[in-house]
């Protein structure tokens, strides 16, 4: 190649890898990015290294675990002593551009270091929308479709920005963190009821939002007297919360159908997506781009009694989607097996464009795109947020009551885990699992393997600060406590 390439690096939030169906999933939810893994590589062994936004963002942008980059726990902004990978591909001659539809990535919250151009996709006001076109046309397909998350603001910003470049033979770079996976789990009409087809709704947004205002439960699903109200508390987060503290159940059939709900976001994602990809063909972008395509962590369904994303470190948080695809560099090939994680992209494109960075970093260049030993290991760290109560709860005792049995769960841990086990390091107890014959980590087999989980153990101390969890009390100021509060973190 006589030109560098472009780098386009999509991070899908809340994305697990098993929900995609290049991944094996048994329904169709990715036909786009199915495609881009088929002339590309797909990672079937890779690992986030936080569960949840700021930690697990702050790790592909430096290439380092949280304990390193001091993002973890309450501390969600990305600290100025970190170069991050923008900063870098600034310095070395690449326009760079990013986009993101979460407000914990935002202006002012570390992540916008490095960016030319940086987007913070925030819900429109109405002034945006008496003005603004795009926020306009957005804000129609919202009360007809219903609410999705920004991500189609964050593709069309795309679009625009790239058509405004022309043909400027500078190479670019360009971030992209799509949220509409994230609670609550609502995907715009048709993709809402994709998966389930026993959900009957007004075709039209709006009405269903009127409907909801004036009914007391709101539409049956089916023969099982299923609430809608109920399921979308349960598929706002609240649910989850309430869930992991005990103090909700939730029946398999309720499971069905939210599950279905984020299938649907996933799938309207992969479509967006596709709009993306025929834009960069028709401008004769696409032959000359590296794509490299993620998530920053998975959610859970119910899995070790626990809902959303943070408090853990089981395998539904962690293993995430990671495919790589370049016409010339990454094409073609079956699946990859190799272990490897998300603090691997920073070095991976550094590596590719032969790009000198003299910080320690400790993820390792993933090119060559082949079948190759790469780690032995990954970590992965969660510092706890020691959540605050929820959205949901109209009572203040029954909040407080959750919040307190919340707290007991909601506790820093360290992992590692190789392509057979998994060691779990948390405040107060350990925790190992053969993965290769318990994948799904129902038996744990601490007292039974003692040496492995010693020997995992030491691995783990060499490679994070076990003794880091983060601070004791969050240091943002206001407006990132207000971030984390509207997100339902808090």
């Amino acid at each position: 190649m006589t030109l560098r390439p472009n780098v386009i690096l999509i991070v899908m939030d809340t994305v697990r890898a098993d929900h995609l169906s290049c991944y094996g999933y048994d329904r169709r939810t990715t036909p786009n990015i199915d495609d881009l893994a088929r002339h590309g590589v797909l990672y079937e062994n890779a690992f986030t290294a936080a569960p949840w936004t700021p930690p697990s963002h702050a790790s592909i942008f430096t290439g380092k675990y949280p304990s390193h980059h001091r993002t973890i726990g309450k501390d969600v902004r990305l600290k100025k002593e970190n170069t991050s990978l923008a900063e870098i591909l600034s310095r070395n001659g690449y326009s760079t551009l990013g986009v993101t539809c979460c407000q914990l990535l935002g202006l002012e919250s570390g992540f916008e270091r490095g960016f030319e151009k940086f987007i913070e996709l925030k819900p429109p006001s109405l002034l945006s929308f008496m003005f603004d076109r795009l926020y306009c046309k957005d804000y129609i397909r919202h009360l007809i479709y219903g609410p999705d998350g920004n991500t189609y603001r964050a593709t069309e910003s795309v679009k625009t920005h790239l058509k405004r470049r022309g043909k400027k033979r500078q190479p670019f770079f360009l971030f992209i963190n799509y949220f509409n996976s994230h609670t609550p789990y609502d995907p715009p009409r048709p993709f809402k009821k994709m998966f389930y087809n026993g959900f009957h709704e007004p075709r039209i947004h709006l009405k269903e939002v009127l409907l909801n205002k004036i009914q007391r439960t709101g539409d049956k699903i089916s023969d099982d007297e299923v609430d809608i109200r109920r399921l979308r508390w349960i598929a706002s987060g609240g649910g989850g919360f309430a869930f992991a503290a005990k103090k909700a159940s939730i029946s398999e059939k309720e499971w069905e159908i939210v599950k279905s709900w984020y299938d649907g976001e996933i799938a309207y994602l992969d479509y967006q997506f596709g709009t993306l990809l025929d834009f960069l063909h028709d401008e004769s972008i696409f032959e000359n781009t590296l794509f490299i395509i993620t998530s920053d962590h998975g959610e859970s369904f119910g899995e070790h009694g626990l809902a959303v994303h943070p408090l853990c470190l089981y395998e539904s948080v962690l293993h995430v989607p990671l495919i790589v695809s370049h016409p010339h560099l990454a094409s073609g090939g079956k699946p990859i097996s190799s272990l490897v994680s998300t603090i691997d992209i920073f070095p991976t494109i550094t590596n590719l464009l032969d790009l000198k960075f003299d910080k320690e970093i400790q993820g390792r260049s993933l090119y060559p795109f082949e079948e190759r030993k790469i780690h032995d290991y990954v970590c992965a760290e969660y510092g706890g947020l020691h959540t605050r109560g929820f959205r949901g709860m109209k009572s203040w005792n029954i909040a407080s009551k959750i919040k307190h049995i919340l707290g007991e769960v909601d506790k820093g841990s360290k992992c590692i885990r190789t392509l057979t086990h998994k060691y779990i390091l948390s405040l107060e107890k350990e925790e190992l699992y053969n993965i290769k014959d318990d994948p799904l980590e129902e038996r744990d087999i601490l007292n039974e393997d003692r040496e492995t989980a010693d020997s995992l153990r030491g691995e783990l101390e060499r490679t994070v600060d076990t003794s880091y969890y983060g601070p004791e009390k969050f240091r943002e100021k206001q407006k990132m406590l207000d971030r984390l509060k509207a997100l339902g973190y808090l």
